[in-house]
């Protein structure tokens, strides 16, 4: 191999080569013989018989000597039984390099190319398995470099630090620069992305000459808008990590004084980082705000969040009133964007006190407000409960404001989440005659939100229309939290009446909608009533799924995931899985710390199914015992209904209000006629409970009936119900075969995707084009479209970037049965 030397020994190669061969080669090597005399005899060992192979290595770094001696061997290669093989960077061999001369004059008939492609986002994830790194990123920074991937990954270090290896390696190549071009880099390096050479200029003289430069090194490459970028961002980082500080700080000035000259708005985020690393304060409390509230007015969020987290590193310099907007601004674009973590909740109190200081009791109601929200979402409901009322307590008496509005729409969104509909709908009108005379189309939507949804889970679809008007206006003013609020009260609704074909379509707009503005928190929710819907249907198998796919995802609170926990443990018991008695119980652990009737009951209510599954019928009862007091005529019908059912068949007896208001197949069933129940659940696709309904009876056609549903839903543990029945009556057992084997997974996709189409999607979410893609897949290009095209259907998106987006964000999509 050639070595990195500053100055390379002549024929330093081939003399290694030479030492390994017969002792007349090498003793010409030991003498540093010439190439006259050394050349022939390596050339007389290679024409030996047999398959003889030559390797040099990093020609990029060979002597001329060297070289001439590839250019030997390579024209009388197709006389030799033999293989040469050599390596070289692309990136190092220039336009100047001498090793062109020599690939000139390789036989064009005897030569193979092999270009090494970079490393594929799939190969990085394989690599990085099990490290802490996130594979997205690092395929980003690395750019699919080898060997940046793997020592990164051998370093053991954190994300933000570069290998020593890495260092050397990118320190190496720019100590062989001229001392300008080596500046140069180092000045290019504090400009992360695209590098606009136009304004470069402006800051450094001679910055266009010296970049064509160090594009022709192969250190830089050009895009096609005419803009520089590093050639991998860690090289990018590995060259800005050689500064001194005080240095950076020179240049970051120097950019920003021409950036700030500028009249071009689309600069702003460029002026917040370069006014970071200046430690120019004044600038960066002035257009921290203005980058964020771009960023989120397009919803880029995460972004959003970005900005204002530099803003704050200058926060000891900003006045007490900019201080508290800081807080509070923070704080709502990282809890969309990032996760509701105690950082998050920490800010709004800073807020909070920052708002007293200065006697802004408004603003101190709303942020209470804004606290009660947010420990909502992190299941801690007490807390929740107390901020909500010390916000209406301190806004209540208030002129009319918007504050106020709000405190009184959040006490009516309180009251939907534990139940009390009627109140509900009582505060969400307070609300919205508090801001009648006010211009704040907020209020309103969020109002409307609460009126609506209290309204449809008392069976009045009237509160449709509310919601549709919210949903508008949300999208109207862009207001997207508000948006994905009430895709998800929708949902809920759709998939709790059994709406499934409304169900189906407010679960794929809603998820598109979240996934297209960084909204993490609310499309994690959606994906839970998502992997809920394919349990509702009897598609078992895919609510594992998605249900495992959701509880995969990195910081989420509580209440993001315990739709899917619950779901991924009624869906395990019934699918007859060892371990479904362990999700139960997390479950339930998880529901009991929300303290509220909407979590606790399912669970509760799938615990009983399993007493009545393993006859345990006292655990049955001290399940429905413990679960009675939070059960009012208040409560939602559905999940009564469900509660009942299994109650029912343990021998539990139903208070007379609950009879009263059971949704009608449930009445059916709790009237003792199991067959016209069995037809009213097969009626709307619940064939599940529709097995369960006469899974149990002495008739043998109603078993067999049982049986093929039960059969068809993959579900054992409903299978040895129908079977331990049929046994009780005396049956034929012949009529029930044990499905052998453990549970398989369902044939049918959870977005109905082929496996043809899920071939497809995974050569798409890798970058790869139509006709990349078709020749990879021996099909046609037409054909690939047409799957391109089923694809942005089903997943309800318009273009690859925001497939890409879905997949990250549900990697279980690209699960295929047996996966």
């Amino acid at each position: 191999m050639c070595d990195a030397l500053f100055t390379p020994q002549a024929l330093g190669p081939v003399y290694d080569i030479a030492l390994g061969l017969p002792d007349g080669i090498r003793k010409l090597a030991m003498r540093s013989a010439k190439p006259v005399e050394l050349f022939p005899m390596i050339l007389s060992e290679l024409g030996k018989p047999g398959a003889n192979i030559l390797i040099i290595e990093d020609i990029h770094w060979a002597d001329y000597a060297t070289l001439d001696f590839i250019k030997y061997i390579g024209r009388r290669i197709s006389i030799l039984s033999a293989l040469l093989i050599v390596s070289f960077r692309n990136d190092e061999i220039v336009d100047s390099h001498p090793a062109h001369s020599v690939f000139g004059d390789l036989p064009p008939k005897n030569t193979v190319r092999l270009d090494v492609i970079p490393l594929s986002l799939a190969a990085v994830e394989t690599m990085s398995q099990s490290s802490a790194y996130d594979s997205k990123e690092l395929h980003f920074i690395t750019g699919g470099n080898p060997f940046f991937v793997s020592e990164l990954l051998s370093s053991q270090t954190d994300n933000t630090t570069i290998p020593i290896s890495i260092k050397e390696a990118v320190n190496t190549r720019l100590n062989r620069l001229s001392i300008e071009e080596r500046q140069f880099l180092e000045f290019a390096s504090i400009i992360p992305g695209a590098i606009n050479i136009k304004l470069l200029e402006q800051a450094l003289p001679n910055a266009e000459l010296l970049a064509m430069a160090c594009v022709g090194r192969s250190l830089l490459k050009k895009d096609v808008d005419g803009s520089l970028r590093f050639r991998h961002e860690l090289a990018r980082l590995a060259t800005h990590a050689r500064i001194a500080s005080g240095k950076a700080q020179q240049y970051h000035v120097a950019i920003l004084k021409v950036l700030l000259s500028q009249d071009d708005s689309a600069l702003t985020s460029q002026i917040v980082h370069h006014a970071a690393g200046a430690g120019d304060s004044e600038s960066v409390l002035i257009h921290g705000p203005i980058a964020a509230n771009h960023a989120a007015s397009i919803g880029s969020h995460r972004e959003a969040a970005g900005h204002l987290a530099t803003a704050l590193k200058f926060v000891d310099k900003a006045s007490t009133e900019q201080a508290a907007i800081l807080y509070e601004q923070w704080a709502y674009e990282a809890g969309l964007a990032l996760s509701i973590d105690e950082d998050v909740i920490e800010a709004r109190r800073h807020a909070v006190t920052l708002w007293r200081a200065l006697g802004r009791m408004e603003k101190v109601g709303d942020n209470l407000r804004w606290l009660s929200r947010l420990l909502w979402y992190r299941g801690e409901a007490a807390q929740a409960n107390r901020y909500a009322d010390e916000a209406v307590r301190i806004l209540e008496n208030e002129a009319p404001s918007k504050e106020k509005a709000m405190a009184f729409s959040l006490r009516s969104q309180m009251h939907v989440l534990n139940g009390r509909m009627e109140l509900a709908i009582e505060w969400g009108e307070r609300a919205l005659k508090t801001s009648a005379n006010l211009d704040t189309p907020d209020i309103k939507i969020h109002a409307l939100n609460n009126i609506g949804t209290a309204k449809i889970f008392r069976g009045n679809t009237q509160g449709l229309d509310d919601m549709n008007e919210s949903l508008r206006l949300a999208k109207l003013h862009h207001y997207h939290e508000d948006a994905a609020r009430v895709y998800t009260n929708l949902a809920e609704y759709a998939v709790e009446f059994k709406d499934f074909d409304l169900a189906e379509k407010v679960l794929s707009d809603g998820i598109a909608f979240d996934t297209q503005h960084d909204l993490d928190a609310w499309t994690f929710y959606l994906i839970g009533r998502l992997a809920q819907l394919r349990l509702e249907q009897g598609r078992l198998s895919e609510a594992v799924t998605v249900a495992e796919g959701v509880l995969e995802r990195k910081n989420q609170t509580l209440l993001m995931k315990l739709p899917a926990l619950t779901v991924l443990a009624k869906a395990k018991l019934r699918l007859g899985a060892k371990d479904s008695s362990n999700h139960l119980q997390l479950a339930l652990e998880n529901a009991l710390s929300t303290d509220e009737p909407q979590y606790i009951m399912p669970i509760r209510s799938a615990l009983i199914e399993k007493a009545w599954y393993d006859d345990t019928h006292n655990v049955a009862e001290e399940h429905f015992e413990a679960t009675l007091p939070l059960l009012s005529e208040s409560s939602s019908a559905w999940v009564i209904g469900e509660f009942f059912f299994w109650a029912r068949k343990c021998g539990l007896a139903l208070p007379d209000w609950a009879a009263r208001i059971l949704p009608e197949p449930y009445q059916i069933y709790n009237q003792g006629k199991k067959h016209e129940a069995f037809r009213a659940f097969k009626m709307l696709k619940t064939d599940y409970a529709a097995a369960a309904c006469i899974c149990d009876s002495n008739h043998e056609s109603d078993l067999l009936e049982a049986y093929e549903l039960a059969r068809g839903l993959q579900s054992h543990t409903l299978i040895e119900k129908i079977k331990q029945a049929a046994s009780i009556a005396g049956l034929n057992a012949a009529y029930f075969k044990k499905i052998r084997g453990p549970y398989r997974a369902n044939q049918r996709h959870p977005l109905n995707l082929t496996q043809k189409e899920l071939q497809v999607l995974g050569h798409l979410v890798n970058g790869s084009g139509n006709q990349k893609i078709a020749d990879e897949l021996s099909r046609s290009k037409r054909t690939i479209e047409n799957h391109v095209a089923s694809i942005f259907r089903k997943m309800n998106t318009e273009n690859r970037i925001e497939v890409i987006l879905r997949v990250q964000n549900e990697p279980w999509i690209l699960k295929t049965e047996g996966s």
